[in-house]
């Protein structure tokens, strides 16, 4: 797991005896050559940390005086967060012989002097926020903190919370935490922050943040988090009802199934946890089933044609760090399906790299891109982590893909080729891997099977998907206009088994449908052929349900002509689909 920038505490983290020692300097100075942004976060005056501080040009942003004020050195621009300290307070506090020391914006004096400072804000009416820093106390004008500064500060960076790790040691740094979407401290910091955070380093000071910089944080290797705050919950367990989540973040998920099995509803599942949890995530779209997803706070969506298509999407994440874009490749060929998709992996590699964002990237049909002939492991850049990749055929993708996959997430698996190629895969996984193998042909609709590695060993859990904000609903524009695989086409046959029109699109369907022996038709709608064709591609239950319907009102008689009623019923669902699309694009 990587991040983009650092937000230290002073005082106890990074600086003893007002000063940080030559450890930790060189540590931060390996982290600004490596490209990580560093934000230095104290509670100290503006000017007294000017006296102490001599390197505050080694850091990007400084949030100074509790969040009070915002200083950028590289530009020497300085932001107060709220006005100076009301004159008649400070007079009132000298008049009564409290020791104390004024900044741009806050107040610092001791504990000891707490009572007497109680009863002057209380006498003089002053609205002002105490806030404790170990032995010191800090008065602030009301909504100023640490954690609004550094927010502050990762947004003027650009950057997104959940690639900022965070430093403290005392009370008043649990606010900062908040803003940061990592945490860690050193081992001498106060109870109630080292409970907060996802990491504890040995060492005190400026020693454990130095030993964090060069060891885990700048090789990458950073431990499993303390925390279980960071954690994606997919459903419940079907056992237990235990709830079952996969890490957020430093892992790459596959998620395989059959058709209809329901691994579509389950990206879909992820998806709207990650977008809840304010992760930037981009999916990749080659068939057009995730368009419902548009209604979502933060959803863009946008049809993808060329380069310029990939490049002005992806701009979104310039200004809204936590921006979902849906890219939908639905309309074109195969192959220049795959050709774009080399093309738009390589532009997110490199911006991630850079920025951090999307900080997920859901590739459905990954068969299609991920083959061995496929897109390259350079442009595509797996080992960075943060990729969710659905397939029905995860035989097909190549080894560098599976082998760096860490969480597999399996619905129902009937093909037999499928379960062939995953029992040597789940060989490597689970020391019970045949049992698992001869689970996944009766996984029920909406149940899953999770396989994590964990240490030496692996974890097997079976859980319910916990339910979505949104349906879904397969593209019909798409298959009307496209070529299905040959093992989705509908064959029109004769009752004594000759073909008599083979359908590749569902307006290859229609046609067929006009043109067609009525001996066809009727031996087509006898068996129900039509209905289930329907459900089993498009996983449209109402339309399914209607054209059940037709066929049994034929049956009974209720219906004359059924070449009719089946043409009427599709069209009308094939412009119905395309009105919602045309508003998706219109953003309603």
């Amino acid at each position: 797991m990587t991040f983009k920038a650092l937000a230290c505490d002073y005082d106890g983290t990074l600086a003893s005896h007002d000063r940080i020692g030559e450890e930790a300097l060189a540590a931060l100075a390996r982290a600004r050559a490596a490209g990580l942004r560093l934000i230095l976060v104290t509670g100290r005056t503006f000017f007294e940390l000017i006296r102490v501080c001599e390197p505050l040009d080694l850091f990007d942003t400084v949030v100074a005086e509790n969040g009070g004020v915002l200083y950028f050195p590289t530009t020497g621009v300085m932001r107060d967060q709220a006005p100076p300290p009301p004159p008649r307070l400070l007079a009132e506090l000298d008049r009564r012989g409290v020791t104390f020391q004024a900044g741009r914006v806050v107040v610092g004096t001791w504990r000891s002097e707490e009572e007497r400072v109680r009863h002057v804000l209380a006498d003089l009416g002053v609205s002002m926020e105490i806030v404790y820093n170990r032995a010191a106390l800090m008065l602030l004008p009301p909504g100023v903190s640490k954690g609004v500064g550094v927010g502050q500060a990762i947004r003027a960076l650009g950057l997104s919370f959940h690639d900022v790790l965070g430093f403290g040691d005392a009370e008043n740094d649990l606010d900062f935490f908040e803003a940061c979407g990592w945490t860690a401290s050193p081992i001498n910091a106060v109870p109630e922050l080292k409970d907060r955070a996802d990491w504890i380093f040995p060492g005190e000071n400026g020693t454990a943040i130095a030993q964090a910089i060069t060891g885990p944080i700048l090789s990458g290797l950073l431990p499993v988090a303390r925390s279980r705050r960071h954690r994606v919950a997919l459903g419940w367990s079907a056992e237990t009802a235990e709830e079952v989540a996969i890490p957020e973040r430093g892992v790459n998920v596959l998620i395989q199934g059959d058709p209809l099995s329901g691994k579509s509803w389950l990206a879909g599942v992820l998806i709207e946890r990650l977008l809840g949890r304010r992760y930037a995530v981009v999916v990749i779209d080659p068939e057009g089933d995730y368009h419902v997803l548009a209604p979502l706070p933060g959803v863009s969506w946008t049809e993808v044609a060329d380069r310029g298509d990939w490049e002005r999407a992806l701009e979104r994440f310039d200004h809204d760090p936590q921006a979902c874009v849906v890219l939908d490749l639905s309309t074109l060929p195969q192959a220049r399906k795959v050709e774009l998709m080399e093309t738009g992996l390589e532009l997110l590699r490199e911006r991630r790299q850079r920025r951090g964002m999307p900080h997920w990237v859901i590739l459905d049909e990954a068969h299609y891109s991920l083959h061995l002939d496929g897109v390259a492991d350079r442009a595509l850049g797996i080992e960075d982590k943060g990729f969710c990749l659905v397939t029905y055929r995860a035989s097909r993708l190549r080894e560098s893909v599976l082998k760096a996959t860490d969480v597999f997430l399996f619905a129902r698996t009937t093909a037999v080729e499928e379960l062939d190629f995953l029992r040597p895969l789940l060989d490597g996984l689970s020391a019970d891997a045949a049992s698992v193998v001869s689970t996944l042909p009766n996984l029920p609709l909406g149940e899953f099977l999770l396989i994590r590695t964990e240490g030496a060993g692996a974890r097997v859990q079976t859980f319910v998907a916990a339910p979505r904000l949104t349906s879904h609903v397969r593209h019909l524009r798409k298959y009307a206009e496209g070529r299905l695989p040959d093992d989705r086409c509908f064959f029109f046959r004769t009752p004594d088994g000759r073909l008599a029109a083979t359908a590749e699109s569902l307006g290859g369907f229609l046609h067929a449908v006009t043109r067609v022996g009525e001996e066809v038709l009727r031996f087509h709608a006898a068996r129900g052929d039509f209905s289930r064709w329907l459900l089993d591609v498009f996983a449209d239950r109402e339309l399914g349900r209607q054209l059940a319907k037709i066929e049994r009102r034929w049956g009974r008689d209720e219906i004359r002509d059924l070449r009719h009623a089946v043409e009427r019923l599709i069209v009308a669902a094939m412009q119905r689909a395309e009105g919602r699309e045309e508003r998706t694009r219109h953003g309603r």
